[in-house]
């Protein structure tokens, strides 16, 4: 199967693609490499087409040069405080990158089916675990542009009657990522030996390991190229305090001989979000019913493998 991904050389996307290509599937990716890199596809970087390009522009050519049967759309501006910082450039790549990359998508002779990466952020603020008919409340300007790449998306297949997928994501961490959240941030630090500079720690959030959520994005790919749309939750279903979190990654530490005594943790006011929702949970049952896929990696062992590697190439915390 033809297969294009944006945002490929990332963090999500170079595990989407690492799995695309072990289903054997033919891949071009479309990515400004302004995170992302090639080396995070390790040895399997010779086996894709890569475009260093940004999803504003020549998506039209590009698309209909390579014919893709289903297009992952992963691009995006996704680290909050970037968002925050600077909202206008939030919205221009998360929704008009999203709406040009469907209107290249459309142009083909047959539709594409398309995947959407959306976030857990659109949903309202609630205390039981998110079911995907639960309404719908950004707090910020990232689940606002993520609403809106999911709108734009749903008109997508109205207008086409192509499948697509909108995938909201949970909290995604493991080896290799390509922004300064939480795990890769007290990692860096426990390493180095630094007292812990972190924000928000007693918000409750729901961890899913990188290698799940490819996993599930394939078998949405699958489901969805046969004319079939749906959104889902993809979580663990389980969710841990920051500190719950910064408590099993000493003991990592220690486990690893980094240290021997708790190290000293402070309040860094940059990390702290003046908007922060106190729990973020999935109920993914609708992706167990629709896909048969469930998370199979625990906190524990997703922090394990991510201990060696906590960010991706070209990364600096």
């Amino acid at each position: 199967m033809k297969c294009l991904v944006t945002g490929g050389c990332g963090f999500v996307g170079s595990a989407l693609v690492r799995r695309l290509l072990a289903e054997s599937c033919e891949v071009v990716i479309v990515d400004d490499l302004s995170k992302g890199s090639p080396e995070n596809l390790g040895p399997e970087q010779h086996k894709v087409t890569l475009i260093a390009s940004d999803v504003s522009a020549g998506m039209d050519s590009i698309l209909l040069r390579f014919q893709p049967e289903i297009v992952f759309h992963l691009a995006a501006m996704h680290f909050i405080p970037d968002c925050d910082a600077d909202p206008l450039r939030c919205l221009q790549i998360n929704a008009e990158g999203t709406r040009v990359v469907l209107s290249a998508a459309a142009a083909l002779d047959q539709p594409a089916a398309v995947i959407l990466a959306s976030s857990a952020a659109v949903y309202a603020p609630g205390n039981e675990a998110h079911q995907e008919e639960d309404a719908l409340g950004p707090l910020d300007v990232y689940g606002y542009s993520k609403r809106w790449a999911e709108e734009l998306t749903s008109n997508y297949a109205n207008r086409t009657h192509a499948g697509v997928g909108i995938a909201r994501l949970f909290n995604v961490f493991g080896p290799g990522e390509t922004n300064p959240h939480l795990i890769p941030s007290i990692i860096s630090q426990l390493q180095s030996g630094e007292t812990l500079r972190l924000g928000n720690l007693s918000s409750k959030r729901d961890y899913i390991f990188v290698d799940d959520v490819a996993d599930a994005l394939v078998r949405m790919g699958t489901h969805c190229h046969s004319g079939e749309s749906v959104t889902l939750n993809l979580g663990s279903g389980r969710t841990y305090t920051g500190m719950e979190v910064v408590d099993s990654l000493i003991g990592l530490s220690t486990r690893h001989a980094t240290r021997h005594a708790r190290p000293l943790l402070t309040v860094d006011p940059g990390r702290v979000r003046t908007v922060d929702r106190p729990i973020l949970h999935a109920n993914y049952d609708l992706a167990r019913k629709v896909l048969s896929w469930a998370p199979a990696t625990s906190l524990q062992a997703g922090l394990q493998a991510s201990w060696q590697s906590p960010v991706g190439a070209g990364v600096i915390l």
